[in-house]
């Protein structure tokens, strides 16, 4: 094949013929992962990242090597960066999501928007400095990935526009081509209240979105761990050669078991804290667990410890 479409980005991989993953690029403006998936006679998008300038970029990316606009776009849950360039969609491009992920994008809107209206330059400003003040050449790499995300939210949301999915569902919805067929499976809340996952069985390719991530902390505190945890055990039965997380490179059936592992391991520490009588404001000064010192957005550790925390106290009382 050719050389593949170039953005600033996100990075394009071909994973089997007429199946491409979009791997967000560091320094660019998608912050989560998408997809493009050729059924033959009919083109799929897999989430459409942040910034809608990503957006556009993946659906020329999607054009091009399919040689048809795109016939549906689909939306794995509720998060911005994996709906606000949804905006960037044609109007005549149907959107897919569950029911639950639709009506909270709908309840979410202007609320979100007034948020960042309000907080979004702060943020950037806030990030910007805490970048110019880190020395070790290993955090500020990380401290610059926040600067990126705020630098990308403040670009989007001036002209933000809500786009909402114009088809929902529940269960599973299947996409018939003379290519290949593939899967929308809705599993309830994992990641979010809603989560659906994009599965190829022919290719043995699934599209996660946040169920999973590699390298990277996961966010959990709009979902539901336990659920989440049950989830990816059910996948790990699956015929997987490739998982697109929603966020860090592409892996394999390992990466669930390093995610799974990373959960149980803080529902460990929070355990442990409440059975030794240890308040959340000590629990939080907590080291990083070295397995996962590396990995990006360390921020969202200490945010997942206080989420399961008070998860955990509040199902005890």
């Amino acid at each position: 094949m050719a050389d593949l479409p170039f953005s600033q980005h996100f990075i394009l991989q071909e994973l089997s013929d007429g199946v491409f993953a979009a791997i967000h690029r560091q320094g660019g403006w998608a912050i989560g992962n998408a997809g493009i998936i050729d059924l033959g006679d009919r083109t799929l998008v897999f989430d459409t990242f942040l910034s809608p300038k990503a957006t556009t970029d993946l659906l020329y990316a999607a054009t091009e090597l399919t040689g048809r606009p795109v016939s549906y776009v689909l939306n794995s849950h509720f998060h911005n960066d994996h709906v606000w360039g949804n905006q960037a969609v044609p109007l005549e491009t149907d959107i897919i999501a569950t029911k639950q992920t639709r009506e909270r994008m709908a309840k979410r809107g202007s609320k979100e928007d007034d948020w960042y209206r309000q907080n979004a330059l702060k943020n950037y400003i806030e990030a910007r400095l805490e970048f110019e003040k880190t020395t070790d050449p290993f955090a500020k790499t990380l401290a610059k990935e926040i600067v990126i995300y705020n630098e990308a939210i403040v670009d989007t949301y001036p002209a933000l526009r809500y786009r909402l999915p114009t088809i929902a569902f529940d269960g599973v919805l299947d996409f018939y081509g003379s290519k290949r067929s593939v899967k929308l499976i809705s599993c309830g809340a994992g990641h979010s209240l809603s989560d659906a996952f994009l599965y190829l069985p022919e290719d043995q390719i699934i599209f996660l979105a946040d169920l999973l991530f590699i390298d990277v902390h996961p966010y959990l505190g709009d979902g539901n761990p336990v659920k989440l945890c049950k989830i990816l055990e059910e996948i790990k039965n699956m015929q997987i050669k490739y998982l697109i997380p929603g966020h860090g490179p592409i892996g394999g059936l390992k990466d669930l078991d390093v995610i799974l592992a990373y959960i149980h391991e803080l529902e460990g520490l929070v355990k442990q804290a409440l059975m030794n009588g240890i308040k959340l404001d000590q629990l939080l000064l907590s080291s990083i667990p070295p397995a996962y010192q590396n990995w990006s957005f360390p921020k969202f550790f200490y945010e997942n410890l206080q989420f399961l925390y008070e998860r955990t106290t509040a199902i005890d009382l």
